[in-house]
């Protein structure tokens, strides 16, 4: 079968739910409660938007000789709509940009194996290692002696 005409079999389902579509008419200016049938007509637009985008991409791949799709072939679809390619490439840089975020924060430097145990351990703290007195204390940018 058709993999338009499977979608023809769901209509009058909602593929979001209330809640996300009342999030998302709030986001862009509408009333806190929207009517039930601007909720319908805008799953339906978003629905038909996605599959539609979905199977341009799909026939780009598909041309590429690939059965997977990817961000090019989605950027490929939207090459006439320089808002789409430019709301796009904005998700891209983000994506991107958390990924080097991830990639400098070690996931494992929290958990303690043998070898940072004895990495952890310190020799005793003697005299010299003192910082600072304990009578000497800075009050208000100025150092004072004995807590005065």
């Amino acid at each position: 079968m058709e993999p338009r005409a499977r979608i023809g079999r769901n209509r009058g389902q909602q593929s979001f739910s209330d809640q996300e579509l009342q999030h998302f008419l709030y986001a862009h200016g509408d009333v806190p409660h929207s009517l039930d049938t601007t909720k319908r007509v805008l799953d339906e637009l978003l629905t038909d938007f996605i599959t539609e985008l979905c199977f341009e991409a799909h026939r780009s791949a598909q041309l590429a000789g690939r059965q997977k799709i990817k961000i090019d072939d989605v950027r490929f679809a939207c090459r006439k709509n320089p808002l789409y390619l430019g709301k796009i490439q904005e998700m891209q840089e983000k994506k991107d940009e958390i990924d080097r975020a991830r990639k400098t924060l070690d996931v494992n430097d929290d958990k303690i194996t043998k070898s940072n145990v004895k990495a952890l351990e310190e020799e005793p703290l003697g005299d010299a290692d003192d910082d600072m007195d304990m009578d000497t204390r800075t009050i208000g940018g100025k150092s004072s002696v004995g807590g005065r």
